[in-house]
């Protein structure tokens, strides 16, 4: 069997890197295996998937202002306290709720895109803890006291700014409460 010689081998890696660029650049002018057509329609799931994991992860963390850049002005929100109908309204509520829930955890799945055009519904499972903000002696963490099973509702518009969400409305699934510590 002959082996090829150090500059034999030289050669052949730098065929190996030419043919890997060659093929990686017609991969990025293809798009990725996408269609190298300019007006082909754009499959925005991605992005909306996107904004309803950015909405939950501004609430988890607090960060009310930047909700601006994920909904509407003309939002609405329906849930089991009733309606609320505007983004400073909404964003207000969530802050003021916030104040008093201690953790909150909120757990994204399932998310399924309908997309139709300049709108779209989006669906997602959503399961959320709430527990206090101390750990309890002798524990890791705090343990929820209540667990939320939600099933939600997002119909969303591209607007200039890019997609954002004009209506969330969710259907409560399952529901755990932790028991009422006795004092003993």
């Amino acid at each position: 069997m002959n082996r090829p010689d150090k500059a034999g081998r030289a050669r052949s890696l730098r065929a190996v890197g030419v043919s890997a660029t060659i093929v990686a650049a017609a991969l990025l002018t293809a798009g990725c295996g996408g269609s190298a057509d300019a007006s082909a329609p754009r499959d925005d799931r991605g992005d909306l998937t996107q904004l309803i994991y950015r909405f939950y992860n501004d609430m988890e963390y607090g960060q009310f202002d930047k909700l601006n850049t994920v909904l509407t002005d003309d939002v609405v929100v329906t849930n089991a306290g009733g309606k609320t109908q505007g983004r400073d309204k909404v964003i207000a509520q969530s802050a003021e709720a916030a104040k008093t829930e201690g953790r909150t955890y909120h757990l994204v799945s399932n998310v399924l895109v309908d997309l139709d055009g300049d709108k779209a519904k989006v669906a997602a499972q959503v399961v959320e803890l709430f527990g206090s903000k101390d750990t309890p002696k002798g524990k890791m963490a705090p343990e929820p006291n209540m667990t939320l099973d939600m099933q939600m509702r997002f119909e969303t518009t591209r607007t200039a700014e890019g997609w954002r969400v004009s209506s969330i409305d969710g259907t409560l699934a399952l529901a755990t409460q932790a028991k009422a510590a006795t004092g003993q």
